[in-house]
């Protein structure tokens, strides 16, 4: 199996923002441990405590990211703020929503879809987009 069964530290598109940057790998290391996780499950090794804590920790973690995020973006009267901080609003939701259905039906195969396809597609292309264009703005304005 490989070290990183979701998303690869080196492949997360760079930010010039360290502290967004930080959040970004923080964020990518929580996922790669529920992917083990997840694939251990698969392969009939579910420890379902530690999973569930795991998932709390990423929503938890999510929320504290966004809320970064979103607080820079307004100190620095940021254009695009609305529709930034709304894709995190949407994005939270669904996390939230594929946690809770895997703690209600023990759908683990569901849950491995959004942690393997969803949510790496969903982060690569928002850091590679929307983050990126926010922290070229933050830079330019001298907010860190």
């Amino acid at each position: 199996m490989s070290d990183f069964p979701v998303v690869d530290p080196a492949n997360i598109p760079p930010i010039t923002v360290a502290s967004m940057e930080a959040k970004h790998h923080e964020e990518v290391a929580m996922v790669n441990q529920i992917g083990c996780l997840i694939k251990a499950g698969q392969g009939g090794e579910l420890d379902s405590e530690a999973l569930h804590t795991k998932l709390d920790e990423w929503i938890e973690h999510t929320r504290k990211h966004f809320a970064h995020e979103n607080r820079l973006m307004e100190e620095a009267g940021f254009a695009a703020y609305g529709v930034h901080s709304h894709e995190h609003t949407l994005v939270l939701a669904r996390l939230e929503l594929a946690c809770k259905a895997w703690q209600t039906t023990g759908d683990l195969d569901a849950l491995a879809d959004y942690v393997f396809a969803h949510w790496p597609e969903w982060f690569q292309g928002h850091v590679a987009s929307m983050d990126t264009m926010t922290a070229i703005y933050l830079n330019r304005v001298g907010v860190k």
